[in-house]
């Protein structure tokens, strides 16, 4: 009975962080670039003889557990790197892309690859995000000095009439393994290119929005309102069962 209660509160902190992802999620529904964020369960089988470990099944599918073996449900964090919509917003330094890839972009903890285009001149004429880390071209830091500026779909910054320098966009083989800090990645070592701009391209003055779909947020968060309260009854019935059964072993002796 105790190791029923143990498990239901293991599956209620799984449901309190995805209820805190949903809430991250929905606060950032306008953000340009962001991706959704998912918790997900699995089971860790562990041999309780020689203590090794082998990770099973996703939790909720029904195994069959070995005699002399051990589960365990841990819980992990995933980005749905879906694309999301393009939205045009007729500024000259938002930038989309359409298809793969990241910007890359310079922080004082090194490079960083980023979704969100909605970029801005820093006051020496370098191009950058509103946070002020610089956005990196072929060459370093892109310097836009002049007063027509167009982004050529294969990236090129043209400022009146003349390619200056190409925005670094690349891509990688395994984004799931890229280190999430906020709305910006880092490389965590998972190896990247040069994107391919056969498969992708830069719209210039427009925004790749957020792909975070509020009403399957709503009815997810609603999913697991219930399914905690239900997890709550369920623990009180079994810790007064537990009492109960004190009461009859006190009476007995």
């Amino acid at each position: 009975m105790v190791d029923g209660v143990g498990k239901l509160a293991k599956d209620m902190s799984v449901k309190v962080l995805r209820q805190e992802l949903i809430a991250n999620n929905l606060a950032n529904v306008n953000t340009p670039g962001f991706k959704t964020q998912r918790a997900f369960a699995t089971l860790l089988r562990k041999s309780m003889g020689a203590g090794a470990a082998q990770m099973g099944e996703t939790a909720g599918v029904a195994t069959s557990k070995p005699q002399g073996e051990d589960e365990q449900k841990t819980v992990g964090i995933y980005t749905s790197f879906e694309q999301g919509r393009i939205e045009y917003t007729h500024r000259n330094f938002d930038l989309a892309i359409d298809g793969e890839g990241f910007f890359v972009v310079d922080t004082p903890f090194g490079e960083r690859f980023t979704r969100s285009g909605s970029f801005t001149l820093t006051e020496v004429g370098l191009l950058a995000t509103y946070g002020g880390n610089l956005v990196m071209g072929s060459g370093g830091p892109i310097a836009v000095q002049g007063e027509e500026v167009e982004v050529t779909p294969d990236g090129g910054v043209v400022v009146d009439g003349e390619e200056v320098d190409t925005i670094r966009v690349v891509a990688f083989s395994d984004p799931e393994n890229l280190d999430r800090q906020g709305n910006i990645f880092a490389s965590n070592n998972a190896r990247y290119e040069n994107v391919d701009f056969s498969r992708t391209q830069i719209v210039q003055g427009a925004l790749e929005r957020s792909n975070v779909n509020p009403i399957d947020e709503m009815v997810e968060m609603i999913a697991l309102h219930r399914g905690f309260e239900a997890d709550q009854r369920s623990v009180t019935l079994q810790i007064e069962a537990s009492k109960k059964l004190l009461e009859r072993v006190g009476d007995l002796g």
